[in-house]
């Protein structure tokens, strides 16, 4: 049982293909949630369930992975990088006390990081920068 102020709702945020799914899968493997890290490419990510995610390797919805960390519940919101499902960025932040903006070492800075960072400027949210 978690009081309100032992919730925390994190939005992963960034281009299509930076590595948000990948983050949460480690974060969860990390904290006892999953005992083995799946992968995009194999279909078997806890945030990329939906057959057609599968299909096409990217995430096109929001998804809800949630964590226990030092007594307290993470909520992660894995979000969709691809600009056509840019409606589940703005529901899940709606939803987020902070963000993390994921940024691909070996493609820099891209238009989806751009976004995430003016998203979160707008609301002021409180956000790192995950390499």
């Amino acid at each position: 049982m978690y009081t309100a102020n032992s919730i925390r709702n994190v939005c992963l945020l960034g281009h299509s293909g930076s590595g948000k799914t990948a983050l949460a899968e480690s974060l969860l493997y990390m904290t006892g949630v999953i005992d083995r890290i799946g992968k995009n490419a194999d279909g078997n990510t806890v945030c990329d369930h939906d057959p057609e995610e599968i299909r096409r390797h990217v995430s096109i919805s929001s998804a809800l992975a949630p964590l226990d960390y030092k007594g307290a519940r993470i909520n992660l919101l894995d979000t969709p990088g691809g600009f056509d499902f840019s409606g589940a960025v703005v529901e899940a932040l709606r939803a987020a006390d902070a963000a993390i903006i994921v940024c691909s070492a070996k493609d820099g800075i891209t238009v989806g990081f751009e976004k995430a960072w003016k998203y979160c400027a707008e609301r002021n949210m409180p956000c790192m920068i995950y390499i």
